[in-house]
């Protein structure tokens, strides 16, 4: 049996920068995504991994979106999007669309569900009507009302820690069986 090497001491911080923040929650592990949506002009996307889920009743997620971005104007004006949750072989998909100036979607299959693009390769999807829009900081915090999903039992998520995609290991580990063997109430 092989043993953890011993964890670093804790860097205790009270002046808190963007560097210092940006370190400490890469130690933050969350799934990746594509947030998608259609213009006049086509579609649009983008990686993000500041998803979660925000209500059972009703059935409501957020994503978080910098002002910057090409994709929070689309947000804004056409008022749905769609999360595509990547599966642990889609790094490559990740970069392509976090990576600006480029058609994300040439070469991407792709196909329309609720009218905004759903990737093949998602393990699940979601589509959403924009609820609200709030501030905050440098992005918008964007609830949305899921009108549709999909989702695949048994594939593994992208993940994104310490600023690096990985993927759950092999191993006989409880939460990967569970993982694999999907949630009991479907």
């Amino acid at each position: 049996m092989t043993s953890l090497p011993a964890l670093a001491e804790v860097v205790h911080v009270d002046d808190v920068r963007e560097s210092t923040f940006r370190d400490a929650i890469s130690l933050f592990a969350t799934g990746v995504t594509v947030i998608t949506s259609r213009t006049e002009t086509g579609p649009a996307g983008m990686t993000a991994s500041a998803v979660t889920s925000l209500s059972l009743n009703p059935v409501m997620l957020l994503v978080c979106i910098s002002t910057r971005l090409p994709t929070h104007e689309v947000l804004e004006s056409t008022g749905r999007f769609a999360v595509n949750v990547l599966g642990e072989s889609d790094s490559a998909l990740a970069l392509r669309f976090a990576t600006p100036g480029i058609d994300k979607f040439s070469g991407v299959p792709n196909s329309e569900r609720g009218g905004v693009p759903i990737l093949h390769n998602s393990i699940a999807y979601f589509v959403c009507d924009v609820h609200e829009r709030f501030a905050g900081g440098d992005h918008s915090i964007f609830t949305g009302a899921v009108t549709q999903l999909g989702l695949r039992r048994g594939a593994r998520p992208l993940l994104y820690f310490g600023a690096r995609f990985g993927h759950l290991a092999d191993s006989d580990d409880v939460l990967l069986r569970s993982w694999l063997e999907g949630p009991a109430s479907l």
